[in-house]
């Protein structure tokens, strides 16, 4: 049991690890704008705009962790080809 412990803490920790190698951040927002940044070749200014402003369209002043982890897991998951260039194809 404590072998098993010990080996979760050290995946977590190497998994939290790579997030932040990656990304700086832990924020799944932070990870939606980096992402689509990286794919439309936009810069992160506008992308962060274009980010804000799919929310506020749905209606969502201030996203919380879990609005921005759904919409970022729909970004990762349905691959935004390179060419698209608004956040309404990363946030369905």
């Amino acid at each position: 049991m404590r072998t098993f412990l010990i080996a979760a803490l050290a995946a977590a920790l190497a998994a939290a690890a790579a997030t932040w190698a990656r990304y700086e951040s832990f924020s799944p927002c932070d990870w939606m704008e980096h992402d689509l940044a990286a794919s439309t070749g936009l810069p992160r200014l506008v992308v962060t705009a274009r980010v804000r402003a799919q929310f506020l369209i749905e209606g969502v002043t201030d996203p919380d962790m879990t609005r921005c982890i759904l919409a970022w897991w729909r970004f990762r998951a349905d691959g935004l080809p390179a060419d698209a260039a608004t956040p309404a194809d990363a946030a369905r």
